[in-house]
């Protein structure tokens, strides 16, 4: 299922028929929520919530896997044996406990001063560009500002300089700047470790962003160790076009892959 394009029902067919076999990995903004202004306000679309449940009981294992803390995941997708994959992997939720990479924890003190470095700055303070405090990184949002392409060149130049004198590294988005400590992590390691604590023999991706790139490359690497895996691209109009054209299947935005998680779930 690497190869050439395949339509969502023939998909949807295959991957039930091994159900057991199967992980599911998916992204949480633009994928499982609508973009919205307002980060906070992201919420699963509507019927979501409720095909996870049968889902995770069915497949071998059903993990979302985003830019957003584990612990803002597990509250706002609450659904028991599904694995809450925060920071690109690096922190953990999973049956009521969260686990976090002890590198992110020495990193703390920088994020911190990183934030209040940003939240001084005069890009971000005449702008309104929002701040969105992840505790092991820092996001900069510019979705809700008037204007956002005026501001976009300042506010990168000020979130490259800030995560340079405090050592992070950026991580971009769309209408987003995030700074974490430079530890190693993408999504592409959180599928990796889902197939390998779950044991599933076929996975599957889906996503919307920049940072589900590594995710679709994992599932290329893990195809040719025997693998059987899945790339699914979330189209909007933002959808990146290198994601897009290494997918092996397009979903019209959340909707589409309500759609899909309800054949799944059949």
């Amino acid at each position: 299922m690497t190869t050439g394009t395949t339509s969502v029902e023939q998909a949807a067919r295959a991957l039930v028929a091994r159900a057991g076999e199967v992980a599911l990995c998916l992204d949480f903004d633009g994928t499982l929520s609508p973009v919205v202004d307002d980060p906070e306000a992201a919420r699963p679309l509507h019927g979501v919530v409720e095909l996870l449940d049968p889902l995770a009981r069915r497949f071998a294992a059903v993990a979302i896997i985003s830019g957003r803390p584990a612990p803002y995941l597990a509250e706002h997708v609450a659904v028991p044996g599904v694995r809450y994959l925060g920071l690109y992997g690096l922190q953990e939720g999973y049956q009521g406990e969260v686990r976090v990479d002890p590198r992110l924890e020495a990193a703390r003190p920088a994020v911190v001063a990183a934030t209040e470095a940003l939240a001084d700055s005069p890009a971000v303070r005449e702008s309104g560009a929002w701040l969105e405090d992840k505790v092991y990184a820092v996001g900069v949002h510019t979705r809700r500002v008037d204007d956002p392409d005026r501001w976009a060149d300042a506010i990168d130049r000020t979130a490259r300089e800030v995560a340079e004198r405090y050592g992070l590294e950026i991580i971009p988005g769309k209408m987003v700047w995030e700074l974490r400590p430079a530890v190693r992590g993408d999504k592409g390691d959180g599928v990796r470790r889902v197939v390998a604590e779950s044991g599933a023999r076929s996975v599957v991706v889906v996503g919307d962003d920049l940072g589900d790139l590594p995710a679709f490359a994992a599932v290329a690497q893990l195809t040719t160790e025997g693998h059987d895996g899945l790339r699914v691209a979330v189209r909007s109009a933002e959808a990146p076009s290198a994601l897009l054209a290494s997918a092996d299947l397009v979903l019209d935005g959340p909707e589409g892959v309500l759609d899909f998680l309800r054949l799944l779930a059949a």
